[in-house]
């Protein structure tokens, strides 16, 4: 039978009802009281929450004790080379390389000719090769401290700069107005800059190859991906390179699209891009 909102809602609120009729009637000590009333409380939590948090109760009532596994295997390990991941499943090994897709403009800076140019570049990128390729691009939030701090130390020296300017009788009027212009300008970057979220858009292939041993998929897989990079290249008129190194955990872990730290840190470089 299945379990409504409002079923689920109601049982909740009886309970947690009669846990206080408990209370109130029964003769009980003041921790067992209080210890009543907090389950009654944390119930009636529970019972509101249904109508936003449906969708999470039902599986786990219907669970009855059972464990769920996710993936009991190890989901990959990088390639001995930075610049593969590989995946072994029974006694078939795969192989994944990516290949980053540059790109320097967005649609809204074309007009419709060039929309419809751009069009037809991609249609000829997803014919690069006849194998199996993977195509995508994300959108996520970067974090811009080193950036932010840089033009900091900008502004300050220009404000050190400017104030001795003004108590310095060999700087000309003309002069101190070009230093006044200068610690405006970085004023008026730094707020810009900190107000706004940076976003970073990385657009990449992926190409999967099979092989008998581990060395064998790897470097199909590499062969594969080189062919889409010099593609890519030739016909976007960018330079497109195989992702090496800690990079390709851009691509395959959640953790490197949203900065829980800072991306700054996780990449172990310099600010990626800023918008």
């Amino acid at each position: 039978m299945a379990i409504s909102q409002r079923f689920l809602f109601a049982i909740l609120l009886v309970f947690a009802f009669t846990l206080v009729l408990v209370v109130y009637l029964l003769p009980l000590g003041p921790v067992i009281k209080l210890a009543m009333v907090a389950v009654a409380l944390l119930i009636d939590l529970l019972a509101f929450s249904t109508k936003l948090y449906m969708d999470f109760f039902i599986p786990m009532l219907k669970m009855k004790n059972r464990t769920a596994v996710i993936d009991a295997d190890e989901p990959f390990r990088m390639a001995p080379t930075n610049n593969a991941i590989v995946v072994r499943r029974g006694s078939d090994i795969f192989a994944s390389a990516f290949v980053t897709i540059p790109t320097y403009r967005s649609s809204s800076e074309m007009n419709q000719d060039e929309k419809v140019d751009f069009a037809r570049l991609f249609s000829r990128a997803l014919t690069l090769t006849k194998l199996p390729v993977k195509f995508g691009a994300q959108l996520y939030v970067i974090n811009k401290d080193e950036y932010v701090n840089n033009i900091k130390t900008k502004l300050d020296e220009a404000e050190e700069k400017y104030q001795t300017a003004t108590v310095s009788k060999t700087v000309s009027k003309a002069e101190s107005e070009r230093i006044r212009g200068e610690v405006t300008m970085w004023h008026n970057l730094f707020d810009n800059v900190s107000k706004i979220k940076s976003q970073a858009l990385e657009a990449y292939a992926m190409t999967t190859a099979q092989g008998g041993t581990e060395e064998e998929a790897i470097n199909l897989a590499l062969q594969q991906a080189d062919e889409i990079a010099a593609g890519i290249s030739a016909t976007f008129g960018v330079q497109s390179n195989i992702v090496e190194g800690r990079d390709l955990l851009k691509y395959i872990e959640p953790d490197y699209m949203i900065p829980l730290v800072t991306v700054t840190e996780q990449l172990g470089g310099g600010p990626t891009m800023a918008q």
